[in-house]
């Protein structure tokens, strides 16, 4: 390989287009970590210039770039392995510099700032090889758009592709013009033309980086893997897709069209696939999530979020006959089983199955349904997918009111897939016997004997999480619908409320005992059942503070007078230890037809 220290003067300077393969990682740049820092980089040597003071280049990192073949009279390209992201924010930078230039008729520094934009290739049937960078093919509309536009008041007219896209690349210049524009200062003076004298300079001249050229017998990937090793903020993800696409095209296939075929879409639905959403404590890129739940899935084995990629590898190697191709064909057509868990009607069974899932923070069950619905989500087989589902929320679930640890569901759930593909039977018959086949504490499937007495004793309140308790009384309030009554859409934001206050002592006095003993036992009693599920239920954060620790009467009153809740409707006119018992025994009858425990 061939190493140089260049200015970007010297970067860019050749006719020749620096191009990101198409399935490389869109641009994730962003101002707070990404262009204040280079800003105040430039910022610094510029203010220094202005002065006249001693400065030093400044070092921006490095690029790496692998010759490509080129057929005669074509532009020249090279293959960005590493840095697409530092030298597309340096394009829109020096293209915000050069239409503030336009703007402001300094011409001759609008075309000196053009020279590091766009090459002068008169005699190119191409029109996008007037870019000197080009960026990875989901960014390029946008790319294209800013730097032909030469203003930035089309720039800021532009729509976002998606509403909650983050429109980096359209940002990223915005950024950097009006940051340039407060810094020039008021256009017509010396200061002015002082100013853009000197920011042309430290640009051009002041900013440095080490270009890797790599030569024929250098390893691009082996390259790509060790800088991301060494820091580079990939996911997981981006070195996979990276990793098939070049071993397609060893594999003499088309990448662009594989592209668009099996990988457009994560680009193209970024907001969706690169946002980050909360497993357990961590939060991580729906990307890595998925790609963990499916190799889960496709091995057999437990799967390290760090070893991703490597796992990942050795898993193709060993597989399909190292074929890219049929590997990115499973690996999209499980990313569509694993996207439409988002998609289920939320008053489907499915969507109340993913809905109480994610209150239940499982996620370790999602391998075994991403087989599943792939097998079962079709016209005919629907009945064996809920009966899975609901299988697998009454194991849940049970296991949780009675306290058992969800800690080794990654190793129950990797067993489980081993078993069910040993005989290739993802069957509910055989989920439903591995399940009951446990007996030890870190699997087994709790009996209504067992379910019922933690249903009945437990602190629900305290010793659940307030996702798992009001996903519970939702669940509870579902069951009690009849078709005698009007069907209420749950709100899902409704706050559990006690039924007895936590502070019941000034309007919920205890019988007159004159025993000191025997009063004690009463008001143990009472504060032993005031968090049992038979004293709660659901109200609105509004009503919930308005009738918390008054009296019983008044309450009631106003529950009944503002809930149309079916768990709100026969409250009783007394409240005490016994109507506390009797609705915990009665919401029981109902959990255990929610959750039924089955036959062997």
């Amino acid at each position: 390989m061939k190493v140089e220290k260049l200015t970007l003067e010297r970067v860019f300077e050749r006719t020749e287009r620096l191009e990101a393969p198409l399935f490389q990682r869109p641009y994730v740049w962003k101002k707070e970590e990404n262009w204040e820092p280079l800003w105040e980089s430039i910022q610094s040597i510029a203010d220094k210039n202005l002065k006249e003071l001693p400065t030093r280049p400044h070092f921006l990192g490095t690029i790496v770039l692998d010759q490509i073949k080129t057929s005669t009279g074509k532009i020249h390209v090279r293959q960005i392995i590493d840095g697409q992201q530092r030298l597309t924010t340096l394009q829109l930078a020096i293209a915000a510099i050069r239409d503030l230039c336009i703007k402001t008729n300094t011409e001759r520094y609008a075309q000196a700032f053009k020279k590091l934009l766009i090459n002068d290739v008169p005699l190119s049937d191409e029109p996008d090889d007037v870019f000197k960078v080009w960026p990875t093919n989901a960014d390029r509309d946008d790319f294209r758009n800013i730097i032909k536009a030469e203003s930035a008041a089309p720039v800021r007219k532009m729509e976002h592709a998606h509403p909650d896209d983050n429109w980096l690349i359209p940002d990223a210049y915005l950024y950097f013009y009006d940051t340039f524009d407060e810094w020039l200062g008021p256009l017509g003076t010396d200061e002015f033309s002082k100013r853009l004298t000197t920011l042309y300079t430290t640009i051009k001249d002041n900013l440095l980086l080490v270009v890797i050229d790599l030569e024929e017998k250098d390893d691009a990937q082996e390259i790509f893997e060790t800088l991301n090793a060494l820091g580079t903020p990939l996911l997981p993800a981006d070195l996979v897709k990276n990793y098939l696409f070049r071993l397609a095209g060893s594999q003499n296939e088309e990448p662009r069209q594989l592209y668009e075929k099996y990988w457009g879409k994560f680009d193209n639905e970024r907001n969706y696939w690169r946002k980050e959403v909360r497993q357990g404590r961590l939060k991580r890129p729906r990307l890595d999530l998925f790609l963990n739940h499916y190799l889960t899935l496709m091995t057999g084995e437990e799967i390290l979020i760090a070893r991703l990629f490597s796992d990942y590898r050795s898993f193709v190697e060993e597989t399909n006959g190292k074929n890219a191709v049929k590997h990115m064909e499973l690996f999209t057509s499980y990313s569509t089983v694993y996207q439409s868990f988002d998609q289920f009607s939320e008053k489907s069974r499915e969507g109340i199955f993913f809905y109480r899932l994610d209150q239940l923070d499982t996620s370790t069950v999602f391998p075994l349904l991403l087989e599943v619905v792939k097998r079962y989500n079709t016209q005919d087989t629907k009945d064996e997918l809920i009966q899975i589902i609901e299988y697998l929320e009454s194991f849940l679930v049970r296991r949780v009111v009675c306290g058992l640890t969800p800690k080794n569901y990654n190793k129950l759930f990797v067993e489980l897939i081993k078993e069910l593909k040993k005989n290739d039977n993802f069957s509910a018959s055989a989920i439903r016997q591995f399940l009951l086949n446990q007996t030890s504490d870190i699997g087994r499937w709790p009996n209504d004997e067992e379910f019922k007495k933690s249903w009945l004793e437990i602190q629900f309140y305290k010793q659940l999480t307030r996702a798992r308790g009001r996903m519970i009384l939702e669940a509870l309030e579902t069951a009690l619908y009849t078709g005698k009554t009007e069907e209420i859409h749950i709100e899902r934001k409704l706050t559990i409320e006690h039924l007895l206050p936590k502070e019941w002592e000034p309007h919920w006095p205890l019988q007159c005992v004159n025993d000191i003993i025997e009063a004690n036992k009463m008001k143990e009693r009472r504060n032993q059942l005031l968090h049992t599920i038979g004293n709660l239920t659901l109200l609105t954060k509004e009503l919930n503070p308005s009738v918390s620790n008054g009296p019983w009467e008044r309450k009631r009153k106003e529950i009944l007078k503002h809930s149309a809740l079916n768990l709100n409707r026969t409250l009783p006119e007394v409240w005490d230890e016994e109507k506390i018992q009797r609705r915990a025994q009665d919401l029981f009858e109902l959990a255990v037809k929610i959750w039924p425990y089955p036959k062997h």
